[in-house]
């Protein structure tokens, strides 16, 4: 007999430190729901921790019960959570070059998941010079990107891998695009429909 891991651990209650946290980071949940960054980082620590269960043996029954979304909305905030604190880290750490906008939507950030953490900076340091990136200009650039990278295929269809210092020359171009004092994001923008 199979028996899941989520069934054995819904039967382990919670300690009352964890059922303290849960509360706490439920009421985030709640009181946060606009502000994506909040509401992530309470989602995967709860996720994380798997504080939902003792009262639902699963994350989906958990997201789909107690907030009304699907596990997938919840995974998808939390990817957003983790991009923009890769962001954060980087080319938008205060006083960097590309800040996020305080009315940031996991929306926006959501075309950089398809790629690796340093293009996502390079392609995030590109949409921050038009004045507020939507998830439109980033998606827009990011396909860019993705067309880019994706040229070398052999005719087959299959990619080849480009080893790493083409990868590095490629990523070099795209921070030296994101700096250069011509470029225009809005002649991308306009460009690729």
């Amino acid at each position: 007999m199979h028996v899941s891991l989520d069934t054995i651990c819904d039967t382990i209650p919670l300690t009352s430190g964890e059922r303290a946290r849960l509360a706490e980071l439920e009421s985030v949940v709640e009181t946060h729901l606009e502000t994506f960054l909040s509401v992530g980082r309470a989602l995967a620590e709860i996720r994380n921790r798997r504080l939902y269960r003792e009262e639902h043996p699963t994350w989906e029954l958990y997201c789909t019960r107690k907030w009304g979304f699907g596990y997938s909305r919840a995974n998808e905030l939390i990817r957003s959570t983790e991009i923009a604190e890769g962001l954060l880290s980087g080319p938008a750490a205060p006083g960097g070059d590309a800040p996020l906008p305080p009315d940031l939507s996991p929306a926006t950030l959501r075309p950089l998941q398809k790629l690796d953490p340093p293009l996502q900076s390079a392609v995030w340091r590109l949409a921050s010079r038009v004045w507020k990136p939507t998830h439109h200009v980033v998606a827009k650039i990011a396909r860019i990107v993705e067309n880019a990278i994706n040229e070398g295929t052999n005719g087959t269809g299959t990619k080849s891998t480009p080893p790493p210092s083409e990868k590095k020359v490629f990523l070099l171009s795209v921070h030296r695009l994101a700096d250069s004092p011509w470029f225009s994001p809005q002649l991308i923008i306009r460009g690729v429909d």
